[in-house]
């Protein structure tokens, strides 16, 4: 498993890595604490997500600020931010092809479904479209939180994201329930919730994905990662 997680690969992380005992109470403190840079953060976030095609390197470089803040506590929001937009850029949009395609792909599934409603085959479209729905979610949340924490090539942070998502499962279903209820959220409460998410909503997702992911990060990569840095010291 050591070998299929590190993908032959040394994730060199990119700044310092703690936070692995963070707990409720800090995931609480943390947030409320920072508030208004997630705030701030968030709003940058739309602002640079208007020409569309920068939306995967915006979510790179919100991941980033975020899971910065997790692992250590305090943040540059405005920096973190802007040098993993540029960083990443390329590959971010690598993975916004791939995400983007399975997205379609699920609600293409999904349509299929409700069109399908009054026999078996609805069923299967629906099944088919939920589940490939929650490989997108999953897979695509895992991968753009490892892309700005990890100097690794966009194949590495692909395949580590798939393993952390079973690897990590309580995290993963917490994940999906958060994705899900967001949703909920927005269809529900609309026009308010459109207001809330523009103004912190997205930015409070990302930082609870981000708390989420640390936990599997942080057992199967970083800390194997630092015992084999130590062994191999004299």
């Amino acid at each position: 498993m050591k070998n299929r997680i590190f993908s032959g690969e040394k994730p060199e992380p990119t700044g310092t890595q703690t936070g692995n005992d963070r707990g409720f109470l800090d995931y609480i403190r943390i947030f409320w604490t920072h508030f208004w840079q997630l705030a701030f953060l968030n709003i940058v976030f739309c602002v640079v997500c208007l020409p569309v095609v920068t939306i995967p390197a915006a979510l790179a470089g919100m991941n980033r600020a975020c899971i910065k803040l997790v692992q250590e506590g305090y943040v540059l929001v405005w920096l973190e931010f802007r040098d993993a937009f540029r960083k990443e850029f390329g590959k971010s949009l690598g993975l916004g092809v791939l995400f983007g395609g399975l997205l379609a792909g699920s609600y293409y599934l999904l349509s299929l479904g409700l069109s399908n409603g009054g026999n078996p085959y609805g069923l299967l479209f629906s099944g088919g479209g939920l589940c490939l729905l929650a490989i997108a979610v999953l897979w695509g949340q895992y991968s753009f939180v490892l892309l700005p924490s990890l100097d690794l090539p966009l194949g590495a942070i692909l395949r580590n994201g798939w393993s952390l998502a079973f690897l990590g499962a309580p995290s993963s279903l917490g994940i999906l329930v958060l994705e899900a209820a967001g949703v909920l959220f927005l269809v529900m409460l609309s026009p308010i919730s459109l207001g809330i998410a523009l103004f912190f909503g997205v930015a409070f997702v990302q930082y609870t994905i981000c708390f989420l992911v640390n936990f599997p990060l942080q057992k199967w990569i970083l800390e194997p990662f630092r015992r084999s840095r130590q062994e191999s010291k004299p």
